[in-house]
């Protein structure tokens, strides 16, 4: 794509898509594929030599693609030093990983990096490629859990019994999602109930004081 400006032609680049946490999969819809185009996601650490290495091809392997017939292919990157729940959720280890969403499929891109490899990859070559499977979107239940796990890691970094509570329980949110909720629905009945019996016995005292005060007025 060519910008006029001050009588010169000055070659300008094709948006490589930002995502980030909250965006991905309401941009991507990854785990329905119920949106339209195909999405190439680079996701990298900006102190990665090979991700730095990797950002001028990126960038023209988006532009060649919109100046294609190819144009449904939407060329994205995730910085996994800011977006860590989505790369989390990916088991991104190494960086730079480039993972394709096409078909309603997923398929790690594992060739050279040069923007004609890439660009026959996404274009048809993904094909015969590996699937990968695809990981759900964490549910409000786990993003609930991990939100509380940081604070409580917070306060219990120095205690290690409380630690080893907090790993326990993490084994059980990965393995046994539904005993997690029960437990957790376990734990709210029995507060309610020693609230409960708390408020019971306050108000029996309180009633039985009112009633000695009574007595003694008489």
């Amino acid at each position: 794509m060519l910008l006029a400006s001050s009588n010169l032609l000055v070659p300008t680049s094709a948006a490589v898509t930002e995502l980030t946490d909250a965006t991905f999969e309401h941009q991507t819809q990854a785990s329905t594929g119920q949106t339209t185009g195909k999405w190439f996601v680079k996701f990298y650490a900006p102190w990665c030599g090979h991700c730095k290495s990797l950002a001028p091809t990126w960038e023209a392997l988006s532009d060649r693609l919109q100046e294609s017939d190819d144009n449904d292919v939407i060329i994205a990157k995730v910085d996994c030093t800011k977006e860590k729940e989505v790369c989390n959720r990916f088991k991104v280890s190494g960086y730079p990983s480039l993972k394709y969403f096409a078909d309603r499929k997923m398929f790690a891109y594992k060739g050279a990096r040069t923007i004609d490899a890439l660009y026959d990859f996404v274009t048809g070559g993904y094909k015969s490629a590996l699937q990968d499977v695809i990981p759900p979107e964490p549910s409000v239940f786990e993003k609930r859990v991990k939100d509380l796990r940081q604070k409580f890691n917070k306060f219990a970094k120095d205690n290690e019994h409380l630690q080893y509570l907090l790993t326990d329980f993490e084994h059980i949110i990965s393995f046994r999602k539904n005993a997690a909720v029960l437990l957790l629905a376990m734990g709210a009945i029995v507060g309610f109930w020693i609230g409960f019996i708390v408020s019971l016995l306050a108000f029996g005292k309180g009633s039985e004081k009112k009633a000695k005060s009574k007595s003694k007025k008489e």
